[in-house]
């Protein structure tokens, strides 16, 4: 039996990075390397406007798992249903492109909010847990400020 973690008594913790991996591995450019990754990411849900519900995209008008990855030269978002569970790819983005706008401290449930300035899409909020601490700190110092 795999080990589980014994933070939280759930699945054992490479399992959703393993499974990230394995999607990204074939689609890696020449000289492309993954640098942090997300893979418990949450996008809140999207404010009803006079365009209705929104069903597709990055963010929706309900609230949705978007495991995101972050390469030396793109941020891929990848969608999900309604687990954590990365199906396909939903959005690439040039890492050039990709503005930091903050990075908020923890709170004590252990959630860290990174907005990320997304080309064509503004200013989204991807909310984070306790395991993905240190890949925001890698994006923190690579997309922030230099």
């Amino acid at each position: 039996m795999a080990p589980r973690d014994d933070a939280s008594g759930g699945a054992p913790p490479d399992r959703p990075r393993n499974h990230l991996r394995a999607l990204v591995d074939p689609d890696l450019w020449a000289g492309e390397a993954v640098v942090a990754m997300f893979p418990y990411a949450t996008v809140p849900k999207r404010r009803r406007g006079p365009e209705g519900k929104v069903r597709t995209g990055v963010q929706q008008s309900w609230r949705r798992y978007r495991p995101v990855v972050f390469t030396s030269q793109r941020v891929l978002v990848f969608d999900t249903g309604r687990t954590p569970h990365a199906r396909s790819l939903l959005a690439e983005f040039p890492v050039e492109q990709v503005r930091l706008v903050s990075i908020a401290p923890p709170t004590r449930f252990g959630r860290i909010d990174v907005i990320l300035d997304l080309p064509g899409l503004g200013p989204i909020t991807f909310e984070t847990g306790r395991r993905e601490r240190d890949d925001v700190e890698v994006v923190g110092r690579t997309l922030g400020p230099d």
